[in-house]
């Protein structure tokens, strides 16, 4: 897909959800180690929704983009929908599984982006 001010957005995406996942694992072990308070901005819910919410955006553009012109594949929208969905309910649930799901859902996003750049290019090459 064209890319907007020379920045690929599959790899905007990728970086986005892979920080998103280093970000939901590294700051509660950061906390209860007492290198982070719990009350720092790197552990605000209103951040989180914000990054959320600016990957909902680059997945649209990217994957949307990419499944209407180039491949028509599902899978990487299915992967992102299904990841989204994961970080969704890693930031409703508060205990125990918060954890699981916040970062299994940054990972799925990343890799749809991975799995959206290879079809492309896959299709761009055999055109």
């Amino acid at each position: 897909m064209k890319s907007i001010f020379n920045i690929n957005p599959d790899a905007a995406g990728f970086f986005t959800s892979l920080l998103c996942a280093i970000h939901c694992s590294a700051i509660p072990v950061m906390i209860s180690l007492g290198l982070v308070g719990s009350s720092s901005w790197l552990h605000n819910h209103m951040f989180d929704w914000v990054v959320i919410g600016i990957g909902v955006v680059i997945a649209s553009y990217s994957l949307l983009g990419d499944y209407l012109k180039l491949h028509k594949n599902v899978l990487p929208l299915t992967m992102a929908a299904i990841g989204f969905g994961f970080l969704m309910i890693g930031m409703i649930e508060h205990h125990g599984w918060m954890l699981v799901f916040s970062v299994l859902g940054g990972l799925l996003v990343a890799s749809s982006h991975l799995v959206n750049h290879r079809l492309g290019r896959v299709r761009t090459s055999k055109a």
